[in-house]
């Protein structure tokens, strides 16, 4: 029962973190896309509504050297270009740790465009700000971006005014962000797969906003803010006179890469009389997901963090890392620190799930009897097999408790790891050059994997020989799974496999 137990639990922990990481990712965008596909398919005849657009004309390509005059504000680590007859954001260059960023990934629709049908001209600019105008039919139109100078939090603002004498209506438009979001070159392979449109919103009696994927259905409530996000960016837009408004999300195509999320919010026709004047304006945070930094700017901007299903231990895991690299000055120092920590915490249930499993091993023969002499009366053999726990003082389920204690922690760190801006581009030693890559050279994971393999020969041996065989494969599966895991990862399951397996050592030196 107990190495039935034991082989579940690895096996599950092998399928979901081969899941998570290779199947989950590229399905939910099919299923989404072949969802949108039938729904709309089943109404053909229904009309254009803000949950179905109408088809909007593609935008002129810019030029190959548009950003050669395009007007450009650099503020803190990123270089903003402007598309200034459509006054939209047609470029953001964020300065990361290992190479620049491109986060508009099409310059001709850009973000924070609006379908206004207007010619826009560069009306005003600062080293902070710029202003466009631009004429829709007899009203006044300027869109003005203002960007904080340290990456924070920016501002859009939207005026239509109405100088003529007499009523005009502006027609209905879309405030857009996207098609997409750039990334690091590391993550571009897999970025269509991860981007997603976003938005939170506050229920009654939580603290903190939820956080909703907007799919096939607009917004179903008031939201904090909405965006694009993706593993390491996000775009989002928040607070200001939008709130109203139900955000909703759009596939299209950018470029080679397939069809991606695009944020849209329908703005409602209006009417403004003479001298009348309509101003929309709201806040925009477009930069990397550094959970610390959005948690500190506020409007639950750090929900979009993904901690996956353990998010406290993941969160005091990213708290922890934080901290100790505070102390060392590296991430893959303060990974060993960390590992270490929680091996100490664990070594107390390791001995006595060495100590179980070794006494497990000893009464087979006495309990394999058992079952066989009472294997027409099972109530009599689970008795005696009580009985028998009971003289030797076992429990069949002693030896997993450790291994049960340690897939949250496990699993806290993987998302942590994995989904943490801060170790992207962070140095360890010698060829580990980026904590959130993948080991160039493979050294890592196979170290681990020849750890585990020479742990898994000490441990106390399953008498069945199909298990037998499967635990002695288990250390070849995570080998072949880690290796396309990031080092920072990797390097935590080989402090805690090469500690493993000097303390299983050390127990079995004891216990002999």
């Amino acid at each position: 029962m107990q190495k039935n137990l034991i082989l579940a639990v690895v096996l599950s922990s092998a399928v979901y973190i081969g899941w998570y990481s290779f199947v989950e990712k590229k399905i939910q965008p099919q299923i989404a896309q072949a969802k949108q596909q039938s729904q709309t398919a089943a109404q053909p005849g229904a009309s254009s509504t803000a949950t179905a657009p109408a088809a909007q004309p593609e935008p002129a390509a810019l030029p190959e050297n548009w950003k050669k005059d395009a007007v450009t504000i650099k503020a803190g680590k990123a270089e903003y270009y402007f598309n200034s007859g459509a006054a939209s954001l047609a470029g953001a260059v964020y300065e990361g740790p290992v190479a620049p960023v491109e986060l508009v990934p099409d310059a001709a629709r850009g973000f924070f465009s609006a379908t206004i049908p207007a010619v826009f001209r560069l009306k005003a600019k600062n080293q902070d700000s710029a202003e466009f105008s631009g004429q829709a039919g007899g009203l006044q139109v300027t869109k003005k971006f203002t960007f904080s100078p340290d990456n924070g939090l920016n501002t859009l603002q939207i005026t239509a005014l109405n100088a003529s004498g007499k009523t005009q209506t502006l027609a209905a438009w879309e405030l857009r962000i996207g098609p997409g979001l750039g990334t690091v070159k590391s993550e571009e392979k897999e970025n269509a797969k991860l981007c997603k449109a976003d938005y939170t919103f506050t229920e009654p009696g939580r603290k903190h906003p939820t956080l909703k994927e907007l799919k096939d259905e607009p917004a179903q409530a008031d939201w904090v803010w909405t965006g694009l996000n993706n593993r390491y960016f996000l775009a989002a837009l928040a607070g200001g006179n939008f709130q109203n408004i139900r955000p909703l999300r759009r596939l299209e195509k950018v470029r080679e890469n397939g069809k991606t999320p695009m944020l849209v919010l329908p703005m409602p026709a209006v009417e403004l009389k003479p001298g009348e004047k309509r101003t929309w304006e709201a806040q925009f945070y477009l930069g990397p997901k550094d959970y610390t930094r959005l948690k500190t700017l506020g409007l639950g901007l750090d929900r979009s963090v993904d901690f996956g299903f353990f998010s406290p231990l993941a969160k005091l895991a990213n708290s922890a890392l934080a901290y100790f690299h505070k102390l060392t000055g590296n991430y893959g120092v303060a990974i060993i620190i960390l590992s270490v920590i929680i091996q100490l915490l664990l070594t107390p249930l390791s001995f006595k799930s060495f100590k179980a499993m070794a006494v497990m091993k000893k009464i087979q023969p006495e309990m394999q009897s058992i079952q066989k002499k009472y294997k027409d009366d099972p109530k009599r053999m689970n008795q005696e097999v009580m009985d028998l726990y009971k003289r030797h003082g076992t429990n069949p389920l002693g030896g997993c408790l450790p291994m049960l204690l340690q897939i949250p922690v496990f699993f806290s760190l993987f998302t942590a790891l994995r989904n943490s801006w801060p170790l992207h581009g962070a140095p360890f030693v010698f060829w580990i050059k980026d904590l959130s890559a993948k080991d160039p050279f493979y050294v890592m994971p196979l170290v681990m994997g020849g750890i585990m393999f020479l742990q898994q020969s000490l441990n106390p041996q399953t008498s069945d020989p199909s298990q037998a065989a499967m635990m002695k494969w288990m250390p070849v599966i995570f080998t072949f799974m880690f290796l396309s895991f990031p080092s920072g990862l990797v390097l935590y399951w080989l402090i805690n496999s090469t500690w493993g397996f000097a303390q299983t050592m050390y127990l079995q030196k004891k216990m002999a």
